[in-house]
Protein backbone atom coordinates (compact mmCIF):
# COMPACT_ATOMS: atom_id res chain seq x y z
CA UNK A 1 0.00 0.00 0.00
CA UNK A 2 1.44 3.10 -1.13
CA UNK A 3 1.19 5.77 1.35
CA UNK A 4 0.59 9.28 0.90
CA UNK A 5 3.42 11.84 1.27
CA UNK A 6 3.25 14.23 4.30
CA UNK A 7 2.22 18.18 3.05
CA UNK A 8 5.34 20.25 3.64
CA UNK A 9 3.16 22.89 5.33
CA UNK A 10 6.26 24.72 7.09
CA UNK A 11 8.31 25.20 3.95
CA UNK A 12 4.98 26.20 1.77
CA UNK A 13 3.84 29.01 4.43
CA UNK A 14 7.62 30.09 4.31
CA UNK A 15 6.87 31.07 0.56
CA UNK A 16 3.59 32.30 1.10
CA UNK A 17 4.74 34.65 3.92
CA UNK A 18 7.74 36.50 2.15
CA UNK A 19 5.94 36.52 -1.38
CA UNK A 20 3.11 38.57 0.61
CA UNK A 21 5.76 39.93 2.92
CA UNK A 22 7.31 41.42 -0.36
CA UNK A 23 3.92 42.68 -1.44
CA UNK A 24 3.59 44.73 1.66
CA UNK A 25 6.81 46.27 1.66
CA UNK A 26 6.03 47.63 -2.01
CA UNK A 27 2.55 48.32 -2.48
CA UNK A 28 1.84 50.73 0.64
CA UNK A 29 5.20 52.54 0.21
CA UNK A 30 7.18 52.07 -3.72
CA UNK A 31 4.15 55.48 -4.53
CA UNK A 32 5.08 57.55 -1.97
CA UNK A 33 9.05 56.65 -2.79
CA UNK A 34 8.36 57.91 -6.48
CA UNK A 35 6.34 60.88 -5.40
CA UNK A 36 9.13 61.74 -3.53
CA UNK A 37 11.40 61.61 -6.43
CA UNK A 38 8.73 64.10 -8.35
CA UNK A 39 6.56 61.92 -10.07
CA UNK A 40 3.27 62.50 -10.97
CA UNK A 41 -0.29 60.07 -10.25
CA UNK A 42 -0.19 59.33 -13.63
CA UNK A 43 3.59 58.74 -14.24
CA UNK A 44 2.83 56.25 -10.63
CA UNK A 45 0.29 54.62 -12.53
CA UNK A 46 1.99 53.91 -15.52
CA UNK A 47 5.15 52.11 -13.62
CA UNK A 48 2.29 50.17 -11.36
CA UNK A 49 0.57 49.16 -14.31
CA UNK A 50 3.70 48.32 -16.77
CA UNK A 51 4.51 45.73 -13.31
CA UNK A 52 1.29 43.75 -14.21
CA UNK A 53 1.46 43.76 -17.11
CA UNK A 54 4.50 41.99 -16.81
CA UNK A 55 3.17 39.53 -14.85
CA UNK A 56 0.62 38.64 -16.68
CA UNK A 57 3.10 38.34 -19.59
CA UNK A 58 5.27 35.97 -16.93
CA UNK A 59 2.33 34.31 -15.85
CA UNK A 60 1.41 32.72 -19.23
CA UNK A 61 4.91 32.32 -20.05
CA UNK A 62 6.28 30.56 -16.85
CA UNK A 63 2.73 28.57 -17.01
CA UNK A 64 3.76 27.51 -20.38
CA UNK A 65 6.82 26.13 -19.36
CA UNK A 66 5.59 25.05 -16.64
CA UNK A 67 2.79 22.40 -18.54
CA UNK A 68 5.92 21.50 -21.31
CA UNK A 69 8.59 20.77 -18.48
CA UNK A 70 6.09 19.24 -14.99
CA UNK A 71 9.15 21.11 -13.10
CA UNK A 72 7.34 24.18 -11.62
CA UNK A 73 9.54 24.37 -8.84
CA UNK A 74 12.57 24.35 -10.95
CA UNK A 75 11.21 27.71 -12.60
CA UNK A 76 10.24 29.42 -9.44
CA UNK A 77 13.86 28.99 -8.47
CA UNK A 78 15.26 30.13 -11.49
CA UNK A 79 12.76 33.22 -11.81
CA UNK A 80 13.42 34.21 -8.20
CA UNK A 81 16.94 34.34 -8.64
CA UNK A 82 16.94 36.18 -12.03
CA UNK A 83 14.24 38.94 -9.90
CA UNK A 84 17.12 39.10 -7.41
CA UNK A 85 19.49 40.18 -9.81
CA UNK A 86 17.34 42.79 -12.01
CA UNK A 87 16.01 44.47 -8.78
CA UNK A 88 19.44 45.41 -7.56
CA UNK A 89 20.11 47.73 -10.42
CA UNK A 90 17.28 49.68 -8.56
CA UNK A 91 20.56 51.76 -7.09
CA UNK A 92 22.19 52.56 -11.05
CA UNK A 93 18.42 54.05 -12.02
CA UNK A 94 17.02 55.37 -9.31
CA UNK A 95 16.96 58.70 -10.82
CA UNK A 96 16.16 57.89 -14.53
CA UNK A 97 11.70 57.25 -14.96
CA UNK A 98 12.88 55.09 -17.85
CA UNK A 99 15.47 53.07 -15.44
CA UNK A 100 12.87 52.56 -12.86
CA UNK A 101 10.44 51.46 -15.20
CA UNK A 102 12.51 48.72 -16.52
CA UNK A 103 13.49 47.66 -12.84
CA UNK A 104 9.79 47.39 -11.52
CA UNK A 105 8.43 45.66 -14.36
CA UNK A 106 11.15 43.57 -15.42
CA UNK A 107 11.46 42.15 -11.63
CA UNK A 108 7.54 41.61 -11.81
CA UNK A 109 7.91 39.25 -14.96
CA UNK A 110 10.10 37.24 -12.55
CA UNK A 111 8.85 36.94 -8.97
CA UNK A 112 5.14 37.93 -9.36
CA UNK A 113 5.41 36.53 -12.95
CA UNK A 114 5.74 33.22 -11.21
CA UNK A 115 3.84 33.06 -8.16
CA UNK A 116 1.11 31.22 -10.01
CA UNK A 117 3.38 27.97 -10.68
CA UNK A 118 3.89 28.07 -6.70
CA UNK A 119 0.19 28.24 -6.48
CA UNK A 120 0.42 24.94 -8.28
CA UNK A 121 3.15 23.51 -6.62
CA UNK A 122 1.08 23.85 -3.32
CA UNK A 123 -2.36 22.74 -4.93
CA UNK A 124 -0.04 19.38 -6.24
CA UNK A 125 0.96 18.72 -2.46
CA UNK A 126 -2.70 19.17 -0.87
CA UNK A 127 -4.14 16.80 -3.48
CA UNK A 128 -7.67 16.21 -2.28
CA UNK A 129 -7.67 18.50 0.29
CA UNK A 130 -7.63 22.10 -1.71
CA UNK A 131 -10.12 23.48 0.67
CA UNK A 132 -6.83 23.73 3.42
CA UNK A 133 -5.48 26.08 1.08
CA UNK A 134 -6.98 29.16 2.91
CA UNK A 135 -5.09 27.81 6.02
CA UNK A 136 -1.52 27.95 4.51
CA UNK A 137 -2.18 31.17 2.10
CA UNK A 138 -2.62 32.91 5.71
CA UNK A 139 0.71 33.00 6.39
CA UNK A 140 1.08 35.43 3.71
CA UNK A 141 -1.19 38.01 5.04
CA UNK A 142 0.85 37.60 8.21
CA UNK A 143 3.92 38.44 6.37
CA UNK A 144 2.18 41.18 4.48
CA UNK A 145 1.25 42.90 7.96
CA UNK A 146 4.23 42.41 9.39
CA UNK A 147 6.48 44.02 6.27
CA UNK A 148 3.56 47.12 5.94
CA UNK A 149 3.70 47.49 9.79
CA UNK A 150 7.58 46.89 10.28
CA UNK A 151 8.67 49.27 6.91
CA UNK A 152 5.98 51.98 8.24
CA UNK A 153 7.82 52.15 11.35
CA UNK A 154 11.64 51.87 10.35
CA UNK A 155 10.66 55.10 7.29
CA UNK A 156 8.93 56.56 9.85
CA UNK A 157 12.20 57.00 12.06
CA UNK A 158 14.48 56.97 8.80
CA UNK A 159 13.91 58.08 5.74
CA UNK A 160 11.85 57.00 2.56
CA UNK A 161 15.32 56.18 0.29
CA UNK A 162 15.75 53.52 2.34
CA UNK A 163 12.72 51.54 0.60
CA UNK A 164 15.17 50.30 -1.81
CA UNK A 165 17.17 48.53 1.11
CA UNK A 166 14.27 47.27 2.72
CA UNK A 167 12.93 45.70 -0.82
CA UNK A 168 15.80 44.01 -1.56
CA UNK A 169 16.05 42.56 1.86
CA UNK A 170 12.24 41.30 1.45
CA UNK A 171 12.84 39.75 -1.66
CA UNK A 172 15.87 37.58 -0.93
CA UNK A 173 13.90 36.56 1.97
CA UNK A 174 11.77 35.19 -0.86
CA UNK A 175 14.43 33.94 -2.90
CA UNK A 176 15.47 31.51 0.06
CA UNK A 177 12.28 30.04 1.26
CA UNK A 178 12.26 28.98 -3.04
CA UNK A 179 15.14 27.37 -2.50
CA UNK A 180 13.87 25.47 0.22
CA UNK A 181 10.80 23.97 -1.29
CA UNK A 182 10.37 21.21 -3.23
CA UNK A 183 8.46 18.87 -5.12
CA UNK A 184 5.17 19.44 -7.18
CA UNK A 185 6.48 17.79 -10.44
CA UNK A 186 4.52 15.88 -13.06
CA UNK A 187 5.95 13.03 -14.41
CA UNK A 188 7.40 14.03 -18.14
CA UNK A 189 5.04 10.81 -19.49
CA UNK A 190 2.14 12.88 -18.52
CA UNK A 191 3.35 16.08 -20.18
CA UNK A 192 1.28 16.98 -23.36
CA UNK A 193 0.75 20.90 -25.25
CA UNK A 194 -3.08 20.86 -25.10
CA UNK A 195 -4.31 24.22 -25.75
CA UNK A 196 -5.67 26.59 -23.10
CA UNK A 197 -7.76 29.57 -25.06
CA UNK A 198 -9.71 27.42 -26.83
CA UNK A 199 -11.40 26.71 -23.15
CA UNK A 200 -12.59 30.08 -23.64
CA UNK A 201 -15.00 29.38 -25.79
CA UNK A 202 -17.16 27.50 -22.43
CA UNK A 203 -19.61 29.92 -21.61
CA UNK A 204 -18.67 28.67 -17.93
CA UNK A 205 -14.80 29.96 -17.75
CA UNK A 206 -15.59 32.92 -19.62
CA UNK A 207 -17.97 34.11 -17.62
CA UNK A 208 -15.89 32.86 -14.93
CA UNK A 209 -12.70 34.89 -15.94
CA UNK A 210 -15.03 38.11 -17.01
CA UNK A 211 -16.32 37.82 -13.12
CA UNK A 212 -12.61 37.34 -11.78
CA UNK A 213 -11.14 40.18 -14.05
CA UNK A 214 -14.27 42.59 -12.66
CA UNK A 215 -13.84 42.09 -9.13
CA UNK A 216 -9.49 42.48 -9.46
CA UNK A 217 -9.99 45.77 -11.90
CA UNK A 218 -12.10 47.55 -9.12
CA UNK A 219 -9.10 47.04 -6.61
CA UNK A 220 -7.50 49.39 -8.72
CA UNK A 221 -7.77 52.43 -7.47
CA UNK A 222 -7.32 51.00 -4.02
CA UNK A 223 -4.01 49.04 -4.60
CA UNK A 224 -2.74 51.92 -6.67
CA UNK A 225 -3.99 55.12 -4.62
CA UNK A 226 -5.18 54.49 -0.99
CA UNK A 227 -1.74 55.65 -0.04
CA UNK A 228 -1.70 58.22 -1.51
CA UNK A 229 -5.77 59.20 -0.49
CA UNK A 230 -4.55 58.71 3.00
CA UNK A 231 -1.43 61.43 2.87
CA UNK A 232 -3.51 63.39 0.93
CA UNK A 233 -5.95 63.70 4.30
CA UNK A 234 -3.15 64.36 6.49
CA UNK A 235 -2.37 60.87 7.93
CA UNK A 236 1.39 59.87 8.44
CA UNK A 237 3.56 56.84 6.86
CA UNK A 238 2.93 54.71 10.05
CA UNK A 239 -0.66 55.59 10.37
CA UNK A 240 -0.99 54.51 6.70
CA UNK A 241 0.90 51.32 7.12
CA UNK A 242 -1.22 50.54 10.13
CA UNK A 243 -4.57 51.09 8.27
CA UNK A 244 -2.64 48.60 5.83
CA UNK A 245 -2.02 46.25 8.18
CA UNK A 246 -6.19 46.43 9.68
CA UNK A 247 -6.56 44.90 6.01
CA UNK A 248 -4.53 42.22 6.05
CA UNK A 249 -4.80 40.85 9.70
CA UNK A 250 -8.98 40.80 8.73
CA UNK A 251 -7.36 39.11 5.81
CA UNK A 252 -6.22 36.95 7.10
CA UNK A 253 -8.58 35.93 9.70
CA UNK A 254 -10.93 34.92 6.78
CA UNK A 255 -8.95 32.86 4.87
CA UNK A 256 -8.47 31.16 9.16
CA UNK A 257 -12.47 30.85 8.65
CA UNK A 258 -13.53 29.52 5.24
CA UNK A 259 -12.88 26.01 5.58
CA UNK A 260 -15.07 26.18 8.81
CA UNK A 261 -17.50 28.32 6.30
CA UNK A 262 -17.51 26.24 3.38
CA UNK A 263 -18.47 23.15 4.95
CA UNK A 264 -21.96 25.49 5.79
CA UNK A 265 -22.57 27.60 3.49
CA UNK A 266 -22.15 27.23 -0.84
CA UNK A 267 -19.31 28.47 -2.50
CA UNK A 268 -21.76 30.57 -4.61
CA UNK A 269 -22.84 32.29 -1.94
CA UNK A 270 -19.80 32.68 -0.22
CA UNK A 271 -18.89 34.71 -3.70
CA UNK A 272 -21.59 36.65 -3.85
CA UNK A 273 -21.82 38.11 -0.36
CA UNK A 274 -18.58 38.94 -0.68
CA UNK A 275 -18.68 40.80 -4.07
CA UNK A 276 -21.66 42.57 -2.94
CA UNK A 277 -19.62 43.52 0.30
CA UNK A 278 -16.53 44.86 -2.14
CA UNK A 279 -19.41 46.80 -4.03
CA UNK A 280 -20.51 48.84 -0.71
CA UNK A 281 -16.99 49.15 -0.03
CA UNK A 282 -15.82 51.29 -3.03
CA UNK A 283 -19.00 53.19 -2.80
CA UNK A 284 -18.25 54.40 0.63
CA UNK A 285 -14.75 55.30 -0.22
CA UNK A 286 -16.53 57.07 -2.80
CA UNK A 287 -17.72 59.72 -0.31
CA UNK A 288 -14.37 60.85 0.86
CA UNK A 289 -14.19 59.23 4.16
CA UNK A 290 -11.49 61.19 6.57
CA UNK A 291 -12.51 59.79 9.82
CA UNK A 292 -9.81 56.88 10.86
CA UNK A 293 -12.01 54.77 12.63
CA UNK A 294 -14.09 54.94 9.49
CA UNK A 295 -11.46 54.27 7.17
CA UNK A 296 -10.45 51.34 9.37
CA UNK A 297 -13.72 49.88 9.25
CA UNK A 298 -13.57 49.74 5.08
CA UNK A 299 -10.31 47.87 5.68
CA UNK A 300 -11.85 45.11 7.46
CA UNK A 301 -13.93 44.25 4.79
CA UNK A 302 -10.53 42.99 2.99
CA UNK A 303 -11.00 40.18 4.15
CA UNK A 304 -14.12 39.61 2.38
CA UNK A 305 -13.30 41.53 -0.95
CA UNK A 306 -9.84 39.86 -1.29
CA UNK A 307 -9.73 36.50 0.92
CA UNK A 308 -12.63 35.04 0.14
CA UNK A 309 -13.07 35.92 -3.22
CA UNK A 310 -9.29 34.28 -4.28
CA UNK A 311 -9.90 31.52 -2.18
CA UNK A 312 -13.15 30.60 -4.12
CA UNK A 313 -10.92 31.32 -7.55
CA UNK A 314 -8.10 28.99 -6.93
CA UNK A 315 -10.60 26.64 -5.99
CA UNK A 316 -12.61 27.04 -9.07
CA UNK A 317 -9.65 27.30 -11.47
CA UNK A 318 -8.95 23.73 -10.66
CA UNK A 319 -11.86 22.56 -10.85
CA UNK A 320 -11.98 23.56 -14.35
CA UNK A 321 -7.81 22.99 -15.44
CA UNK A 322 -6.95 19.70 -14.83
CA UNK A 323 -3.82 17.60 -16.00
CA UNK A 324 -1.95 19.03 -18.04
CA UNK A 325 -3.42 22.67 -18.33
CA UNK A 326 -2.33 23.02 -14.77
CA UNK A 327 0.01 25.38 -14.93
CA UNK A 328 -1.59 27.59 -17.72
CA UNK A 329 -5.14 27.69 -15.52
CA UNK A 330 -3.25 29.24 -12.78
CA UNK A 331 -1.39 31.46 -14.81
CA UNK A 332 -4.79 32.33 -16.88
CA UNK A 333 -6.30 33.18 -13.36
CA UNK A 334 -2.98 34.89 -12.09
CA UNK A 335 -2.36 36.88 -15.61
CA UNK A 336 -5.68 37.64 -16.69
CA UNK A 337 -7.93 37.74 -13.78
CA UNK A 338 -5.66 39.45 -11.25
CA UNK A 339 -2.85 41.12 -12.74
CA UNK A 340 -5.05 41.97 -16.33
CA UNK A 341 -7.45 43.41 -13.97
CA UNK A 342 -5.95 45.23 -11.51
CA UNK A 343 -3.37 46.43 -14.45
CA UNK A 344 -6.60 47.76 -15.84
CA UNK A 345 -7.84 49.04 -12.73
CA UNK A 346 -5.16 50.85 -11.54
CA UNK A 347 -4.10 52.37 -14.97
CA UNK A 348 -7.53 54.14 -15.32
CA UNK A 349 -7.23 55.41 -11.75
CA UNK A 350 -4.49 57.21 -12.45
CA UNK A 351 -6.04 58.78 -15.36
CA UNK A 352 -9.21 59.34 -13.48
CA UNK A 353 -7.37 60.26 -10.05
CA UNK A 354 -7.53 64.50 -11.52
CA UNK A 355 -11.03 64.29 -11.25
CA UNK A 356 -10.93 63.34 -7.45
CA UNK A 357 -10.85 59.93 -5.34
CA UNK A 358 -14.79 60.23 -5.03
CA UNK A 359 -15.08 59.83 -9.12
CA UNK A 360 -12.12 57.37 -9.07
CA UNK A 361 -13.73 55.17 -6.58
CA UNK A 362 -17.25 55.56 -7.54
CA UNK A 363 -16.44 53.71 -10.74
CA UNK A 364 -14.78 51.16 -8.69
CA UNK A 365 -18.13 50.42 -7.02
CA UNK A 366 -19.77 49.84 -10.29
CA UNK A 367 -17.10 47.54 -11.58
CA UNK A 368 -17.63 45.54 -8.13
CA UNK A 369 -21.15 45.99 -8.57
CA UNK A 370 -21.27 44.10 -12.43
CA UNK A 371 -19.11 41.45 -10.91
CA UNK A 372 -21.91 40.75 -8.43
CA UNK A 373 -24.43 41.03 -10.67
CA UNK A 374 -22.78 38.48 -13.10
CA UNK A 375 -22.00 36.27 -10.13
CA UNK A 376 -25.96 36.65 -9.02
CA UNK A 377 -26.96 35.88 -12.73
CA UNK A 378 -24.52 32.59 -12.87
CA UNK A 379 -26.45 31.40 -9.41
CA UNK A 380 -29.93 32.28 -10.42
CA UNK A 381 -28.91 30.30 -13.71
CA UNK A 382 -27.53 27.00 -11.82
CA UNK A 383 -30.66 26.84 -9.67
CA UNK A 384 -32.95 27.12 -12.75
CA UNK A 385 -30.85 24.56 -14.42
CA UNK A 386 -31.58 21.89 -11.05
CA UNK A 387 -35.32 22.26 -10.94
Amino acid sequence: MTSTPAVPYLRLCFYYFATCGLYGAMLPYWMLWMRHHGYSAVEIGWVTSAQVLMTIAGSYFWGMLSDKTGQPMRIVKTALSLSVLLFSAIYLVQDSYAGILLVMAGSSFFWQGVFAQFELVTLRHLAEQSSRYSLIRLTGSAGFVLCVWGIGQLLSVFHITLLPTLILIVMATLWLAGMLNQGGARPQSQTSSVPVWPMLRQPAILVMVVLFFLSNASHGSYYGFFSLYLEEHGFAEDTIGNLWSVAVIFELLLFAALPWVLKRVSINIILLISLALTAVRWAVMSTNPDDLWVLAGLQVMHGFSFSWVHSIAIMLFKQFFTGDTEGRGQALYGGICVAGGQATGIACAGWLWHLGSGVTFGISAVVALAATVLALWVVCKQRQAAV
